[in-house]
């Protein structure tokens, strides 16, 4: 099969989720043995050796900040989300235009709703949409969680990239998110979306033979995220507190590249709270903990550090928020607290109860291995692109011969 795969960042360094998502499935794809051409958006002046191994050819379409600003104002008159306008670009259109009409791909793969201004290059050929996530949610539960002087624009941008979302659902032949509960924000009755999940490297993120001995709490992620950013000081604000009032011999960890200044200023007052910053080997960390926390109460997808640790067998507390697209079981394999006494007092429970951590780290290695490994995922997402290729052939069949009926 020949995909021309699009994305709107290049997909490599995997540094944040999209960029995860994209390069496993090129790697995917690659060992699957199917011809990936790749179309990105991209500010680097050489093609990363790791993409040009798994892909047959590589675009790179310069993304300028200054025209990117540009077009955001432009945007705004015509009613686009800058999600979308950020990203227009007549030599993206150009490029898809130019190898759409230069190859014959079997299939075209849009990742994210950014690159839906482009659907009209490529619409004769089967294609498939992969939102990975639903902005519209991450942005809604932004504003319920967060009073901000920005929430007025969030809401005008919620309600926009919404009805993108709504839009490329119906125009493209199919569509794919990361979790059914992103899916059902869009759509909950199109038979053409469906889900499929990230995976994760079991091997990399290998399981811990023995649980650490430290009482440590952990939380990892990129701090220029908000979600997370404003997870991890709702937790040291409200949760914190009732953990130190029954226990003070514990360390918790902040891993994650980019701490902004007000979160390291926070972090100062306390002593058992340590910021590492970007880490060499996240694993480690993991590793050395008893407990993951992952107190978020605003974001949307797929939370890949919940699967990594569940992997490596660092037991898992976290919302519901976060556990819904992941389909944990409480108290099983993951514990889901919701109200911050919930979670503390879990907190302080299961440190002293490891004969229940034992047992849920071991449930949570095996339901990583049953649900996420990219091999499967990435088998589905090949089925998905044959279905589309079908449906698309019998679709076209059918209106030609309505055509010479009449």
């Amino acid at each position: 099969m020949k995909v021309l795969f699009a994305s709107p960042r290049l997909p490599y360094p995997p540094i944040k989720g999209d960029q995860l998502r994209a390069y496993n499935q090129l790697k995917g794809l690659k060992s699957l043995g199917h011809e990936v051409h790749l179309i990105s958006f991209g500010t680097e002046n050489s093609i990363p050796y790791e993409l040009q191994q798994l892909c047959k050819e590589v675009t790179v379409v310069p993304f300028k900040k200054t025209e990117a600003v540009k077009n955001m104002f432009t945007g705004l008159f015509k009613g686009w989300p800058l999600q979308m306008s950020l990203y227009h670009s007549h030599e993206m259109h150009q490029a898809l235009t130019k190898a759409a009409s230069q190859y014959e791909f079997d299939i075209v793969h849009h990742q994210l709703v950014r690159l839906f201004p482009y659907h009209s290059s490529i619409r004769h050929l089967p294609n498939v949409i992969d939102f990975v996530d639903s902005i519209s949610l991450n942005l809604n539960r932004t504003i319920h969680m967060k009073k901000s002087l920005a929430n007025p624009i969030l809401r005008w941008e919620a309600r926009n990239v919404h009805k993108m979302e709504q839009l490329a659902s119906y125009h493209y032949d199919a569509g794919v998110f990361i979790s059914d509960v992103d899916k059902n924000n869009v759509s909950l009755n199109r038979n053409t979306l469906t889900s499929i999940a990230n995976g994760v490297d079991l091997d990399y993120f290998s399981y811990q033979k023995q649980l650490t001995n430290h009482n440590n709490l952990i939380f990892v992620g990129n701090m220029s995220y908000a979600p997370n950013r404003e997870g991890v000081k709702y937790f040291i604000h409200n949760i914190y507190p009732l953990i130190k009032e029954r226990r003070k011999d514990f360390t918790f960890y902040i891993v994650g590249r980019n701490p902004t200044k007000d979160l390291l200023r926070l972090c100062e007052k306390y002593e058992n709270i340590v910021v590492t910053g970007e880490v060499e080997d996240v694993r480690e960390y993991l590793w050395k903990s008893k407990l993951f926390v992952c107190p978020l109460k605003m974001g949307a997808g797929l939370q890949n550090k919940v699967l990594e640790a569940m992997s490596c067998g660092t037991p898992v507390i976290t919302t519901s928020i976060v556990n819904d697209p992941i389909g944990g079981k409480h108290g099983k394999n993951i514990v889901v607290c919701d109200q911050d006494k919930e979670f503390a007092d879990a907190v302080v429970r299961l440190l002293a109860d490891m004969p229940q951590l034992e047992g849920m780290r071991k449930e949570a290695r095996s339901f990583v291995e049953n649900n996420f490994q990219w091999k499967h995922l990435n088998e589905q997402l090949v089925e998905l692109y044959r279905r589309t290729i079908n449906n698309k052939r019998e679709s076209q069949h059918l209106s030609n011969t309505k055509k010479r009926l009449v």
